[in-house]
C-alpha cells in the first residue's frame, strides 16, 4: 500500500539560506524497506506546487527543486491517529545503557530539553540500582 500525504504547510530556511518545503509522506511496506528507491520522483512536484501555492500564490513554475528522500520510522500506520513519543529503556528492551526514542517529529524540538532530562533520569536510575 502507498499513501501520499502532504505536509507542505511547513517552510524552513536552512543554514545555507535556502527555503525548504515539506516533508511529504509516502507510506511503504516493511518488506519494501530494503529495496527502497531513494530517488525523488519529479512528478511529485505538481502536488508540492499546489500545496505551497495555498500560502504563496506567486510561486513561479520551475522554482521547486527535488531535494532528498529517506525513511522516517513512524509509530503509527496510515490512517491511524498520530501517537505521542515512544521512549524505551532497559525495562522494555533489556539492554543496559540504551534508550530508544521513537516517533519524535516536529514537536520533538519543543520537547527536546524535557526528553533529554528524562533520558538522563532513566540512565541514572539504572546506574543507582
Amino acid at each position: 500500500w502507498r499513501c501520499y500525504a502532504f505536509a507542505c504547510a511547513s517552510a524552513t530556511i536552512d543554514l545555507g539560506g535556502s527555503c525548504r518545503f515539506g516533508p511529504d509522506v509516502e507510506w511503504i511496506t516493511p518488506a519494501s524497506v530494503g529495496n527502497f528507491d531513494y530517488t525523488v520522483d519529479p512528478a511529485r512536484a505538481d502536488a508540492f506546487y499546489a500545496e505551497v501555492r495555498k500560502y504563496w500564490p506567486a510561486l513561479p513554475d520551475g522554482a521547486l527543486i527535488p531535494d532528498y528522500a529517506g525513511i522516517r520510522p513512524k509509530i503509527q500506520g496510515p490512517g491511524e491517529p498520530a501517537k505521542d513519543f515512544l521512549v524505551q529503556g532497559v525495562d522494555e528492551h533489556g539492554m543496559p545503557g540504551l534508550v530508544n526514542l521513537f516517533g519524535i517529529e516536529s514537536p520533538g524540538l519543543t520537547s527536546s530539553l524535557f526528553l533529554a532530562q528524562y533520558v538522563v533520569r532513566l540512565l541514572d536510575s539504572r546506574r543507582d540500582s
